[in-house]
Order: C-alpha cells, then structure tokens, then sequence
C-alpha cells in the first residue's frame, strides 16, 4: 500500500475553554515583557516621585485583578460544563435523554449573585418599607362556619336524649376555634435579621389561633391579605378584625340591594379598618357545584367591565340606564356604590367616606402549575 493509500486519522478535537486559557495567558506574558522592556530601555520614563510610584502601582493591581477575575470566570465555565456534561450522562444510561433545557442550566448554575452593599446605608425608614414590600400580600384567607369536609363537625348540639353531645363539649373545651380557614406558610423573611422580624411583627399578625390567641395561629398582612368571609363573624373570637383592611364576599351578595347593604353593615360593624371590598366571582360558591374544592389554592384575576356577574334583583330606579335580566361587572359596581353611599348617609348617619373602595375579580382554583 503506498504512502498516498495510508488512511489519515481524525483531528483531535480542541477544547474551546482551554484554548482561551492558554491565548489568555500568552496575553498576560507577553504584556509583562512589554512592561518591563519598556522601564527598562527608557530612562526617561522611571518616575521621579513617590506618588507616580504609587501610580503605577495600582494600575498594575487593577490589570491584575481584572485579568483574575477572567481566568475564574473561566473556570466558572469549564466547571459548570462539567456538571452538565455529568448530569447528562447519569440521566440518559437510564434512558432520559436530557439536552440543554432550562432545568438543566438551572441544576448545574453556580454563577455568583448580585449583592447590593450599601443597604444598611440607607435610612432606617425606607429599610423598613422595603422589608414589608417583600412580605407575601394578596393571599385569600376563606373562612366557613363550618368545615364542610369533616363530616363529625356538623352534628347537633343535643343528642336523642337531649343530653349535649360529647364531641361538642371536647371540641370546645380544646379551644378549637369554631370555624375552619384556609392556610398559608408563614413568611422566612423574618428569620433574615432582627430588622425583618420588626417589619414582620408590624405588618401582620397571628389570627385565627387556639383560645383566641396566636398559638398554632396564621399570620396575616392586615394591609395586603383578603379576608373571604362566608358567613357572619359574630362570634369570631380569634381574629382581630379591626386591622384587616380588606375583606371579600361571593358576587352572589350583591345581586340585590337587602343583601349588598347587609355586606356594607357587616363591614362597618365589625371591620373598622376595612377600606376595600373585593366581590369575588367564584363558580363553586355552591357546595354542590362539580368544579375543584374549596381545598385547592385560589388564584384572582380582575373583572373587565364587560364580565358578566349574572341575574339581577335590582330595581327599576336602581340605576339610569336601563338593565337586562343578567348584569356585567360595570353595572354591577355603579348600582352597588350608589346603593352603598344612600345607605352610610341616610340609614347609617355617617360620612361618605366610609363607603369602601369595590374591587370585582374572578376567583380560580387549581394547583399553581396550571397558571404558569
């Protein structure tokens, strides 16, 4: 076979990463030959004093250090690809093959995140508004009379022999509260620093807890979390009611006039703080309604005006434009505010500004991952 017939074997494959490792420091020497053949061939150039000492000096820090933080950006790289090409390998032998997915960068980044120094610099005021800013607001808190999914909380008081029923009795003296809520996670950031905990402590508080106290209690951001209230609060010990803000009612109570202006009562009587009302349209206000329980995590998207809310019991002179047997969110809030103002001045004897602000959302459950 001659020398021409002699298969040629493939190039081996270069290493991106190391070749501009090694270009990289080829740079770095052939800056410092440079450096010093020009101080050394030139007398003219030596400095004559100590500050163009001190000069240079710190030039040749910087550069330094730049060209560090290069070489460890470098590393970064080859390490983080290492990482992948290793996950990669593990995952597909079990035959999930994985390609450069979003999971993948997620498992294998390490770059180092962006730190803003200077935040105990700024004034204690605004240290304290940023950390309530970044405590969880908007949760929906719902609460029943009764838990509708605990079958042994709706027996009666009074047995067949009219004695009172035991688990009644056990049930009150535990100092269960008498209703059932929704829960939600108490916030981490209180565990950052005293100063998170004091911006914690100011915007919320445990509710909802055993005796009327805050053991195994919820904690709720009076300005920010929604109040769902589904039956009347009269006898609702544990919770202050007073510093909650904003409280929801089911859009089917305000579809006539006796019933919206029994909501503005409610919430003139027992929340004095309250200064928005959110009509929340839920289909599944209806126990026996076939759409997802009370128990999934509920999700608020805002009404349009042209959002239908249903059928109506309004009146003809409720509002000045004539109204259809079935009413949108836009009618609904006009006939409802006009409602609201008569009756805080007229029946109640008070101010116009204490009508609450009306907000109309649409109330979704489902598991989070259906709305990302």
């Amino acid at each position: 076979m001659s020398q021409s017939d002699t298969p040629m074997s493939d190039p081996p494959s270069v290493d991106p990463l190391a070749a501009v490792t090694e270009s990289l420091t080829g740079a770095i020497q052939s800056y410092i030959r440079a450096s010093v053949a020009a101080q050394v061939g030139s007398d003219s150039a030596q400095p004559h004093s100590t500050a163009d000492l001190q000069a240079r000096y710190d030039a040749v820090v910087q550069e330094n250090k730049e060209l560090k933080d290069q070489l460890k950006h470098i590393e970064i790289l080859a390490e983080t690809e290492k990482r992948r090409d290793t996950i990669r390998s593990t995952l597909s032998t079990i035959g999930f093959p994985v390609h450069d997915t979003k999971i993948l960068r997620h498992l294998t980044s390490n770059t180092p995140k962006a730190k803003f120094c200077l935040f105990d610099k700024l004034p204690v005021e605004l240290r304290m508004k940023i950390w309530k800013l970044a405590l969880p607001g908007g949760r929906i808190f719902e609460l029943y009379q009764r838990d509708p999914h605990f079958r042994l909380m709706r027996v009666t008081q009074a047995q067949g022999n009219n004695q009172p029923n035991q688990f009644m009795l056990q049930r009150q003296a535990s100092g269960l509260p008498e209703m059932s809520i929704s829960t939600h996670k108490t916030p981490k950031l209180r565990l950052a620093c005293k100063e998170a905990n004091r911006a914690f402590r100011e915007a919320g508080g445990f509710e909802f807890g055993l005796f009327g106290g805050v053991y195994k209690g919820l904690w709720f951001n009076y300005s920010e979390d929604i109040l769902y209230v589904k039956d009347d609060p009269t006898n609702w010990v544990n919770l202050d009611m007073s510093r909650i803000i904003r409280v929801g009612f089911s859009h089917v109570k305000f579809l006539d006039k006796a019933s919206a202006n029994s909501r503005l009562d409610m919430v003139l009587d027992h929340f004095a703080s309250c200064r928005e009302v959110i009509v929340m349209q839920n289909t599944d206000w209806d126990m026996r309604a076939c759409y997802a329980g009370t128990r999934m995590p509920s999700h608020m998207f805002p009404l349009r005006d042209e959002d239908v809310i249903g059928n109506h019991e309004y009146s003809k002179e409720a509002s000045d434009e004539e109204l259809g047997t079935i009413v949108c969110w836009r009618e609904v809030k006009s006939v409802v505010e006009n409602f609201w103002m008569q009756h805080v001045i007229a029946v109640r004897q008070m101010s116009g500004s204490r009508v609450p602000k009306l907000k109309g959302v649409e109330l979704v459950r489902g598991r989070h991952t259906y709305f990302e």
